[in-house]
């Protein structure tokens, strides 16, 4: 073998090699992204959604919205506080639009559910999870 055919297959391997180190470790960080596990966990069942504090200590001003498709009226309730670890199951009968309108899950679409909190510091908690 010639040393140039032995420089490109040398290259060629430790190409393939930082290649392959580069898909391991996953798609980079943005800048600002959170890492770990969301602070508030959302679940939704045929009866309830389900808020999780997860964050590590109390959040207060609690407001799960429901979202619907094209968003024209949202459907809020509120918890004045959600204790560290503490559940929260809300029945979709406990959702009301900005004039009243009960939330009734036969009748609308939904497309997300947006909890939006602040922690003990002040500082701001808001996840959103696609509704399944």
């Amino acid at each position: 073998m010639t040393s140039l055919a032995r420089r490109r297959s040398f290259t060629f391997v430790v190409g393939a090699v930082l290649l392959g180190l580069a898909a391991c470790t996953g798609a980079p960080k943005l800048p600002g992204a959170k890492e770990g596990p969301a602070p508030v966990g959302i679940e939704v069942s045929q009866m309830f959604i389900t808020v999780d504090n997860r964050s590590g200590g109390p959040l207060t001003n609690v407001t799960v919205v429901v979202i619907p498709v094209g968003a024209q009226t949202l459907f809020t309730t509120t918890l004045y506080r959600l204790e560290n670890a503490e559940k929260r199951d809300l029945s979709f009968s406990s959702f009301r639009g900005r004039d009243g309108t009960p939330f009734d899950r036969r009748v609308v679409r939904t497309k997300a559910v947006k909890v939006t909190a602040t922690d003990v510091m002040g500082k701001p908690v808001e996840v959103e999870v696609p509704w399944r």
